[in-house]
């Protein structure tokens, strides 16, 4: 591979701004060095010249590792690459990689230059071993410029940029995930990791709505306000709009760019203001009523937007934005209606990677977990930047019993997510599913604390004290749970086991009765109550309540085998001492009401029986 410094002497405007790029580094300015590689990659992610240089901006090793080694995956020939992964000990050593070229002294080689050895000393240069060293020395201390050099002046925090599409779109921003989160001690990367640590938001690129024609002079206004839109500069890019607007005062698309300035700052005010104006002068402009959704929706999180959505798709049928973002604004109150609008959008832009992000949402809610997963990982493959796919693909692996791939993707995910303390319940989930009990409790113990408001994390970590025999603290979160949420059928029936571990049966089958059975909709909820209630029943020992277990046996039995797990069939089968191929006749009445009270049998070994893990119904 050439010396990357080579290449800087083409006149292309990606080899100007990685100039640019490279100046800022020599100057100690990494933070602008960062900006601007970032955006040469968000152009090409396979530029090999790009990561190498972008090694030496990032703050941390593992970035720098990163960095090297998607380099060196787009180019395996990447000499400089190769340096510094044996320089950072990721590579052995190898003789056979040459030396950095020391063509010229560049700046930041100036403090790392190796002082020559005195004239009086040159007989020795003629043994060959201490010339190998010497070359050897020299090749390691110029690697390392490359690689320190993002270590010789760090800012006291990083500087987040806001990108956008590489052709401003209607669809610039992705309104930012609102989901709270925390920082995994023991991050995995897989795949392609995200470059979230430069971003603040991650945009899937889109094709330009429409290409307005613009004359003469505001043509080149319009562009330059496209341009800077693009990059970020929202001030001028309205200067540049309204150049536009003294001489074409009707321009519905230059208005709704206005719009779009004012909205990637967060003014959603003057930003439904643009917006409106463009549908004044634009009535069936679809994007300024996708966009005056948008804003009100900024407004109001609550807003009702329908309508405006609606619009702009009748507007315009093939507006396959309109349906993204409808879809994602049903995706709670009607995830059939979401998941219609998105594989519509899909079938219009195929490479939109919202789209699938928002599809496996969907899917997921509608239980089509296998489905969800197949749409999150094409997500992560369209756009490697896009981070909430990430957590998509760990809630769909946690669907599809895929616990150990769940743990992976999520500790990636908090790497760069360190505040959504929502993934520390999912890594939670994952891990009570694995058996790993204690390693669940630490993870639920930062999501608690994060928001004590989760009825979802005080279950998770209830099911986990309960199986690591601890039914004080499994009682206390259960209630805990059930305070936040009293339908929470699960945390219900927690209560209960806990209660009969402590050996307290009696109480348990009150707690069974009265608080979960209730709230028991479905066969498998209904499962979990019979297989229970007879356990809690047999364990008071009376003859009544033996009629009651075997009633509640029996009713097990008679619901779907798929409704349970096969090992709590075949006990109902053994507790009534009946051949599994006996349908019973049930009574249409419960036997035992909560109006009785038996007495538990004090210090009694109970031993629970299997446990159903419950599929997570709340969305992160």
């Amino acid at each position: 591979m050439a010396d990357e410094e080579d290449l800087l002497s083409e006149e292309s405007g990606e080899n100007t701004m990685l100039r640019e790029a490279v100046d800022a580094l020599r100057l100690g300015d990494r933070v602008r060095a960062r900006d601007l590689l970032t955006r040469l990659l968000k152009t090409d992610q396979t530029n090999s010249t790009y990561w190498t240089w972008l090694s030496a901006a990032v703050e941390t090793q593992k970035e720098r590792l990163y960095c090297l080694q998607m380099a060196l995956k787009a180019d395996p020939q990447n000499y400089s690459a190769k340096r510094g992964l044996i320089l950072l000990g990721a590579l052995p050593p190898d003789d056979s990689i040459p030396p950095f070229p020391v063509k010229r002294v560049r700046l930041w080689e100036e403090k790392l230059s190796v002082p020559q050895e005195p004239k009086e000393k040159k007989r020795g240069w003629n043994n060959p071993v201490l010339r190998l060293f010497v070359i050897l020395g020299i090749a390691v201390v110029v690697v390392g410029g490359l690689i320190i050099v993002g270590s010789l002046k760090s800012p006291a925090s990083m500087v987040r940029i806001s990108t956008a599409t590489r052709r401003p779109s209607v669809t610039m921003t992705l309104t930012p995930s609102t989901t709270p989160l925390y920082r995994s001690p023991t991050p995995t990367f897989l795949g392609p990791t995200p470059l979230s640590f430069f971003l603040v938001n991650t945009y899937t690129p889109t094709p330009l709505y429409v290409a307005t024609q613009h004359t003469g002079l505001v043509s080149a206004s319009f562009e330059a306000g496209l341009r800077s839109l693009e990059l970020g500069d929202f001030d001028i890019a309205r200067v540049q709009f309204q150049d536009v607007l003294k001489s074409e005062p009707n321009a519905a698309d230059v208005y709704f760019f206005i719009g779009e300035s004012y909205r990637m700052q967060g003014n959603f005010t003057s930003a439904r203001n643009a917006y409106q104006q463009a549908i004044g002068v634009g009535s069936n402009f679809a994007p300024a009523f996708l966009g005056r959704a948008r804003a009100n929706l900024g407004l109001n999180p609550n807003a009702d937007i329908i309508n405006d959505l609606n619009a702009a798709i009748q507007l315009d049928p093939n507006y396959a934005e309109a349906y993204l973002v409808r879809g994602e604004y049903m995706l709670e109150s009607n995830p059939t209606a979401a998941k219609a609008d998105l594989e519509t959008a899909i079938e219009i832009s195929p490479g939109s990677a919202l789209a699938y992000l928002y599809l496996a949402d969907a899917q997921l809610k509608l239980g089509e977990n296998q489905a969800a997963l197949d749409s999150a990982t094409h997500a992560n493959e369209l756009d490697m930047t896009l981070i909430p796919a990430y957590l998509a693909m760990a809630r769909a692996y946690i669907a599809t019993g895929q616990t150990a791939q769940a743990v992976s993707v999520l500790q990636t995910y908090t790497v760069y997510r360190p505040d959504d303390a929502s993934a520390f319940v999912q890594l939670g989930i994952a891990y009570n599913a694995a058996g790993e009990y204690d390693a669940a409790v630490g993870m639920l113990n930062r999501a608690i604390n994060a928001n004590r408001r989760d009825a979802e994390a005080f279950f998770q970590r209830g099911t986990a004290y309960l199986n690591l025999n601890n039914s004080t603290l499994a009682e206390a979160d259960f209630k805990a749970a059930v305070s936040i949420d009293p339908a929470d059928f699960d945390s219900q029936l927690g209560i209960g086991r806990a209660y009969f571990m402590q050996g307290k049966p009696g109480d348990a089958y009150i707690q069974a009765e009265q608080k979960a059975y209730p709230l028991a909709h479905t066969d498998i909820t209904k499962a979990q109550v019979y297989y229970w209630e007879a356990l809690f029943l047999e364990a008071i020992g009376d003859p009544t309540s033996d009629i009651g277990a075997r009633n509640n046996w029996l009713k097990l039995i008679a619901l779907p085998a798929g409704a349970m797990p096969e090992a709590w069939r075949m006990e109902a089968f053994q507790h009534v001492d009946i051949t599994p191929s006996f349908t019973p006749t049930l009574s249409p009445t419960r036997t035992l009401t909560a109006t009785i009270t038996p007495s538990p049998t004090k210090g009694q070994s109970v031993t629970p029986g299997p446990s159903l893990t419950r599929t997570p119904t709340k969305t992160p």
